[in-house]
């Protein structure tokens, strides 16, 4: 990475000094997950179950399932829908494959108790 002082970043590249210190072109990033630092095996949520969709349309059956079985609020639909709608099914994290529990957690597990 290159390090640059503002005022060298102003001389070399003054329209993109001028986007950055008007912040012209910024977007909010809100992704739910980065990571599954953290995370213990338990009951998935709602993020959890649209990580595992492989479109849009996928994605909007879950919510509209957990919110027609209560085991979302109409509120935490509209957001989660807002976000999807309107950042991607990618802003949610990565996708989650078939086995990706048994494989990141399970094997972990049995693999340390081995040792």
């Amino acid at each position: 990475m290159i390090e640059m002082d503002i005022e060298e970043l102003r001389r070399k590249y003054p329209n993109l000094a001028k986007e950055l210190e008007g912040r012209v072109m910024c977007i909010e990033v809100r992704g739910s997950r980065t990571s599954d630092e953290g995370f213990q095996i338990g009951m998935p949520d709602a993020v959890d179950y649209i990580r595992r969709c492989k479109s849009v349309q996928e994605a909007e059956e879950v919510i509209s399932f957990l919110e027609r079985t209560n085991q979302i609020s109409k509120s935490k639909a509209d957001e989660l829908r807002e976000q999807l709608y309107s950042q991607g099914l990618e802003s949610f994290g990565p996708h989650k494959e078939f086995g990706y529990y048994m494989k990141k957690y399970y094997a972990k597990r049995i693999g340390n108790e081995l040792s």
